[in-house]
């Protein structure tokens, strides 16, 4: 039966800030790799008996639970105590019994107990069989820090399975990273053998006891230096840090412990996820047989692009082409959105590049799932380049309409200047009464510019004067024409007049000779 995994949220690679950034085609994890030029280390001297074997003062095993090493101690000390033993030397028994119990039913007590032995408590080592004089740097290092691999390991010795977590890349579709969904995935990871239950051994009866650390599994000496003498500990090399050796290899794993399988995963993709997001699922990585311990499995998401979409955050953008005459009267026009086809509505006047969006229609909050973003649309206006002959009719009229209501007759429809219009119609503002153009007229009568054959020429446009009425009056046409007959009327008499005067003052002067 498939494991079926649901993914709360992402979390952060340990191996980065973000997120991890390997290539594609890797399916697992990288051990972070340290410079280490140390070489080889190599011991000369081993590690001293302990003084006491607490393990044995309890008669337990050195894998017994609290639980074990409670009840032995409970029956050892009704039997050694001091008020109820008379046996010789009960009080010395107690005091060890007492003494073994204080160390193992404490876990931090018993851990280092069980690396360091009885030295490993008080914190302080002697060198058995002299040692060697000198001391490498690096050795000296590690014995403070630890050396190693940080991230994978205790120590970093050669041999130890450190790639515990697997790295897998799912791709999705855009949708898929929208809205959440299911996938079944095929995980390639070690696992523990079956057959001898992760211990690498044919049977039980083929382990045994390391004798060279004395199933502690780590080795330890120390060494003068200038800066005093330093305590030295190692994995043992020869179980590997185990403290048990196998005589007799599972035939299965081939004492490795572990087998690698194929592992079915249902996983349950959270809505909301974005490209390259790193989710990770604990304990289904590999399986380490010396520590006992399973590594994590860590997603990487690829997130398919959509045509015409493009998400920047919890966000989408799309464009929207409309027709010119959507963009001026305004239209309801269908979209295509991660939910299906939706009507956008295209307000009047609407210009190129205007954005108009549908809100919650966006992209889900991972952390709130009740908030979602809004899809975001461009407007694009388009501008035909070949219309029919009544559009072109239609558009002229319009164009006619539009340069009255504003005054520009000095601009033709076929893009150049008119300048007959412009030299009889002057411009007109909007709203403005027209009948400055009347008095126009009778100031360029009665300027009288002469004319060789004494005719005045009057040019009269009703349709401007009235232009921005909202409703023409035509009863004032016979006083307009009255007032500019009449003013001609007058100006012939005037001038008339004139010219009999000066030609009758001519007559009547008398010439006088002066040469006489």
């Amino acid at each position: 039966m498939p494991l079926v995994l649901s993914i709360p949220k992402p979390f952060a690679s340990p191996f980065s800030q973000t997120h991890i950034n390997m290539p594609r085609d890797c399916s697992r994890f990288l051990t972070p790799s340290i410079i280490n030029s140390r070489r080889k280390r190599r011991f000369t001297g081993g590690i001293r008996a302990a003084k006491l074997d607490y393990y044995a003062t309890l008669n337990v095993k050195r894998n017994a639970t609290l639980q074990e090493i409670k009840s032995s101690y409970r029956k050892l000390a009704r039997l050694y105590h001091p008020d109820s033993s008379k046996k010789p030397g009960a009080e010395e028994k107690f005091k060890e019994i007492s003494a073994a119990y204080e160390v193992l039913s404490d876990d931090e007590k018993r851990s280092l107990y069980d690396q360091f032995g009885e030295a490993g408590l008080h914190g302080e080592y002697e060198r058995p069989y002299g040692g060697s004089q000198g001391m490498d740097t690096f050795d000296a290092f590690d014995s403070f820090f630890g050396g190693g691999n940080p991230f994978f390991g205790e120590r970093g010795e050669p041999g130890e399975e450190g790639n515990l977590s697997i790295r897998h890349d799912m791709h999705l579709s855009f949708e898929e990273s929208v809205f959440g969904g299911e996938q079944k995935i095929e995980v390639s990871a070690l696992d523990s053998c079956d057959s001898c239950n992760g211990s690498g051994a044919k049977s039980s009866e083929c382990v045994k006891s390391c004798h060279q650390c004395g199933g502690r599994g780590v080795v330890m000496s120390t060494q003068k230096t200038p800066f005093g003498v330093i305590s030295q500990v190692s994995t043992c090399q020869k179980c590997g840090g185990i403290g048990k050796i196998i005589t007799e290899k599972c035939l299965k794993c081939r004492g490795a412990g572990n087998v690698r399988s194929n592992r079915s995963i249902r996983l349950v993709i959270p809505p909301g996820v974005s490209d390259g997001a790193t989710l990770r699922v604990k304990e289904e990585g590999n399986y380490d047989r010396k520590k006992g311990v399973i590594g994590d499995l860590f997603l990487v998401f690829h997130v398919d692009e959509k045509v015409g979409v493009r998400r920047e955050g919890l966000n989408l953008y799309s464009d929207v082409n409309i027709d010119y005459i959507e963009a001026i009267l305004g239209s309801i026009v269908q979209v295509e959105t991660v939910d299906g086809l939706r009507e956008l509505r295209i307000p009047p006047g609407t210009q190129p590049g205007d954005i108009v969006k549908l809100p919650n229609m966006g992209v889900p909050d991972m952390n709130k799932p009740s908030v979602r973003g809004a899809h975001h649309f461009v407007v694009k206006v388009l501008i035909p380049k070949d219309i029919s002959e009544k559009e072109q009719a239609l558009l002229r009229e319009l164009a006619t309409i539009k340069a009255s209501h504003e005054g520009n007759y000095g601009r033709s429809l076929d893009g150049y200047k008119n300048s007959k219009s412009s030299s009889h119609h002057p411009t007109f503002k909007p709203g403005m009464k027209r009948s400055s153009s009347l008095w126009d007229s009778i100031k360029g009568i009665l300027r009288g510019r002469k004319s060789g054959s004494r005719f005045a020429s009057v040019c009269v446009s009703t349709p401007p004067i009235l232009w921005k009425s909202k409703k023409t009056d035509t009863s004032l046409t016979p006083l307009l024409v009255a007032a500019i007959v009449g003013a001609y009327i007058f100006k012939l008499i005037v001038k008339t007049g004139c010219e009999r005067f000066l030609e009758h003052k001519r007559n009547s002067c008398r010439v006088i000779d002066l040469s006489s």
